[in-house]
Order: C-alpha cells, then sequence, then structure tokens
C-alpha cells in the first residue's frame, strides 16, 4: 500500500516545536532546535526539547550568569590595557560590539567618523594615546549642560573635534602637560595649546562639542583666529560688531554658548545689561541673528526703559515679529485661504512707548483668542510626553504633572486663551517642523490646571521658551518638573531656562 493511503496514525509527519520551545531558543541567542541541543550538550544541560519552565528557567539564568561574568572580565581587561584596545581599534581588529566601556564605545564611534582623513585619524590617535595617563579627559561623560546627548559632546568627541584641525596646530600635544585635575579646565588648557597664542575667552571651548555642523565648523574657526591675535571683526559674525561689543564678548559669562556671548556682547556695547541680556535670550533673539539692523532698533528701544518688566520683553518681541514678517493665512471665502503679507511689514520703533506698545501687545493676545484661523492638524514630533505622580506628604493627596504636545490650531487657539498669550501664532511653525509647542499641566482630587505653555525646536532637541499665565516666568517647582522631562526625552534647557 502506498504510503499516501496509510491511515493518519501510521504516518511519520515531523514534529514541530511548540511555541515556547521556540521563543526559549530565541531567548538564548540560538536560532534553530539542533544549535540548542548542541548548546545544552556543551553546558551540561538534559538535551531534550520538552522540559519544564524551572529547567528553562536555569538554562536563561546560566546564560545571563555567564553574559555578565564574560563582561566583567572584559572591563577589567579593558581597564588594565586600555591603550592596546585603542590601538586594537584603530588597526581595524575590533568591532563596537567587543568592547564593554562606555569610553571605548565612543573611541570606536569616533575613530570611524575619523577614517574618511588620514591625517585626523593619526592626529586623533596621538591625542589619546597623549591624554590617556596624563590627563582625565579619557571621558565619554556630556560636556556642556545645554548640549545634552548631542553628538560629539562629550570629551572624546571634542578630542576628535581638535584632531581635525591637525594642520592648524602650532604646537606639539606631546608637550602638554596639565596643571589642574579638572576636566574642563584641562580641556581649555590643551586647546589653547594646541591653538592660542592669545587669549581666548572660556565660553569659546564649547565650540568643541558641538559636532560637524555648519555652525560648529564656523565657530571652531573661530576659536582659532581669536588664537592667533585675529580681531573678532574681522570675522563672519552674524551680527554687526563694534570694538565696544567686541571688548564685551570676550568677557561673557563662561557658561554661556556662543550665540549667547554674542548678545552679551551686542547689548552690553549698546548700554544695556545682564537682566536685559538674560531675557533677550529668552526669546527667539536668543539664537536667530536674521534682520539684525532692524532688531537692533528694538534693542535700542528695551535700553532706553530699563525701567520696562523685564518679563515684557518676550511678548513685545513676538508681537513684533508677528506684525512684520509673520505672513497671515485668511479666510476669502467658504472653505479658502489666502497667503497674505504680514500685518504691518513697515514697522518701526519710531514714536513708540512701552505704555502704547503694551497696549498693542494685549489688544492682540485678545485678537488672537477669537481670531478665526484656517484649521490644520499636525503630526506629532518623535519626543516623548512626560507624566510624573508627586505623593503630597505621607497619606496625603497625589499630584499629577503632565507634559503633552499640542498638535492642532484649535489646541494653540484654546492654550493662548486660557493662558493669556501668543501661543496661536505658532501655527506655522509647528506645521514646517521647525517647532513643537508643549503644555504642562497639573491634577489634583479631580482638578486639572494648565501652568506652563513650552517651545520645543526638534532639530536641535533643545526647549526655547517657557511661558506661564500672562507670559509670566516660570517658579523653581515648575522648573523641577521640567528638568525631569528635559532628562527623560533627551532634551536640553537653553541658557536662559
Amino acid at each position: 500500500m502506498p504510503n499516501d493511503q496509510l491511515p493518519h496514525d501510521l504516518t511519520t509527519a515531523p514534529v514541530e516545536p511548540d511555541a515556547n520551545l521556540l521563543q526559549h531558543i530565541e531567548s538564548l541567542g540560538l536560532k534553530s532546535t539542533d544549535e540548542y541541543v548542541a548548546w545544552c550538550a556543551r553546558h551540561g544541560f538534559s538535551q531534550r526539547t520538552r522540559k519544564h519552565w524551572r529547567e528553562r528557567l536555569k538554562e536563561r539564568s546560566f546564560l545571563t550568569r555567564r553574559t555578565a561574568d564574560a563582561r566583567l572580565a572584559q572591563q577589567k581587561h579593558e581597564a588594565r590595557k586600555p591603550e592596546k584596545i585603542i590601538e586594537r581599534i584603530f588597526q581595524g581588529e575590533v568591532r563596537e560590539a567587543e568592547v564593554a566601556q562606555p569610553v571605548l564605545k565612543a573611541v570606536w564611534t569616533a575613530y570611524e567618523s575619523s577614517k574618511a582623513c588620514l591625517q585626523t585619524k593619526q592626529a586623533f590617535f596621538r591625542l589619546l594615546l597623549h591624554v590617556l595617563h596624563r590627563s582625565d579627559l579619557f571621558s565619554a561623560q556630556p560636556v556642556i549642560p545645554q548640549f545634552e546627548q548631542q553628538e560629539g559632546n562629550t570629551f572624546i568627541g571634542g578630542l576628535l573635534a581638535l584632531a581635525r584641525y591637525s594642520k592648524e596646530w602650532i604646537r606639539l600635544p606631546t608637550a602638554w602637560k596639565p596643571q589642574t585635575h579638572n576636566q574642563h579646565r584641562q580641556f581649555s588648557s590643551l586647546a589653547r595649546h594646541l591653538f592660542a597664542e592669545w587669549p581666548v575667552p572660556a565660553f569659546m571651548d564649547s565650540v568643541w562639542f558641538r559636532g560637524t555642523s555648519e555652525v560648529a565648523i564656523r565657530q571652531q574657526y573661530w576659536f582659532m583666529c581669536l588664537g592667533v591675535g585675529w580681531s573678532l571683526r574681522w570675522l563672519d559674525l552674524p551680527l554687526a560688531y563694534t570694538k565696544k561689543m567686541a571688548h564685551f564678548f570676550m568677557q561673557a559669562p563662561a557658561e554661556f554658548t556662543v550665540e549667547a556671548a554674542l548678545r552679551w556682547g551686542q547689548i552690553h556695547g549698546l548700554g544695556g545689561n545682564a537682566g536685559l541680556v538674560r531675557a533677550i535670550n529668552g526669546t527667539r533673539l536668543g539664537t536667530l541673528f536674521e534682520q539684525d539692523e532692524f532688531w537692533t532698533t528694538v534693542l535700542r528701544f528695551f535700553i532706553a526703559h530699563p525701567t520696562l518688566d523685564s518679563a515684557q520683553v518676550g511678548p513685545i518681541i513676538d508681537y513684533i515679529h508677528h506684525q512684520k514678517f509673520v505672513q497671515q493665512d485668511v479666510f476669502v471665502a467658504p472653505g479658502g485661504v489666502e497667503r497674505r503679507e504680514a500685518p504691518q511689514p513697515d514697522f518701526s520703533m519710531k514714536g513708540r512707548t512701552p505704555a502704547s506698545l503694551l497696549r498693542q501687545v494685549t489688544a492682540w493676545h485678545g485678537e488672537l483668542a477669537y481670531a478665526r484661523l484656517p484649521q490644520a492638524e499636525w503630526s506629532r514630533s518623535s519626543i516623548e510626553e512626560f507624566e510624573f505622580r508627586e505623593c503630597l506628604g505621607k497619606g496625603g493627596p497625589f499630584r499629577t504633572w503632565t507634559i503633552r504636545e499640542l498638535t492642532s490650531t484649535k489646541a494653540l487657539v484654546r492654550e493662548g486663551r486660557v493662558m493669556n498669550h501668543c501661543v496661536a501664532t505658532y501655527v506655522q511653525s509647528c506645521l514646517s517642523g521647525a517647532s513643537s509647542i508643549w503644555t504642562l499641566e497639573a491634577e489634583m482630587e479631580g482638578k486639572r490646571s494648565k501652568l506652563l505653555t513650552i517651545e520645543v525646536q526638534p532639530a536641535a532637541k533643545s526647549i526655547c521658551q517657557v511661558r506661564g499665565k500672562c507670559n509670566a516666568l516660570p517658579g523653581e517647582k515648575h522648573l523641577g518638573i521640567l528638568r525631569r522631562w528635559a532628562e527623560q526625552a533627551g532634551l536640553r534647557l537653553t541658557d536662559h531656562i
């Protein structure tokens, strides 16, 4: 009788492994039943495939311990002779998965970036070996708080940036010896040893931790030019600078970024003070330098009225920007929208007073609250939302903090009405992806309150503007919640915040 005519119970069809067995095999990093049987034989386990869940748990625990022991042994080996691992990395003999220490992973990543240029690779290798046992710069921790986890924001990334300009070194790195145990001062000393014969302000060190963006390259060039004695005014600055401004620029606080220092020098050179610098750096003018000639007249207006509440600086700048530069979408027919020029393209500061300007800002906020804006929705950004539950004392009530993204015209308008500010004007920025707007709320015993409106620049992963009701600045409690979210979501807070 042919096989296909045998009774069903006499056929010899292969037995498929059950789903639990396949999942167990995968958890061990294996690909098939045969591999699993061989693995069990090598490590002294039963070669049966039908096992109790406790037996499988022992096998997984064994693999976990074995992996941890191997990783610990690898870390000890790397710690004893890191220079040997570095040499092997630069010889192309080590893959990223084969190094355990975060700092050596950072070295491997930086090495991959340096391979395209032989001179950069060789200079980077020399720098690494020199600083390894002579300094505390062999580190993969973030350096500049404002840059958070941005690529290049480690001392390994900074060393690679220095190596990219090895043709410009005026001294050999082997002649450098640190005079302090402070990492930041060590790097500052090394950068000036390689590039500087003249004083370079401390905040300029940040340029070496910005990666390879166009802005980073331009600012690194500024560092080297200042180091060999160039005047700041000879550089391709985004602002028109006077000698007085250049003088104040060189005195900007060490914790500033270059952008913040540019405003520091400009505003002090015009006669302003540190309070106005902080207020301006909290607006779009803190990072954007277009239309400098016009915005300088606005800065002069603020300087001429020092008693104006600094909390009003942001709302006034938003109003001026909207009136002079932002094109408007206007309803012209049922379902039709027409793009028109800005409301006041010839806007000027001549003849204006703080009182009249604040009245216009207030009236504008009122118009925004009830303006009929074109309805639009946009996709959520990749930034994660936030929730934090806080216990208010032993046995007391709970307060739930949430930060969520606003993704429609309707949501922005509602936010602006409740908070009494101009966030509704950010529709186009949200649609283009240049900005994302978030709201911080707190809920306790069923009552929910809006507390802050937050602007994030997704491309830079930075929180650039935060305002409470009527454009009030955030308090310490709310800033603490904001910092929790920033750490969780991988965002950075700009200097002024």
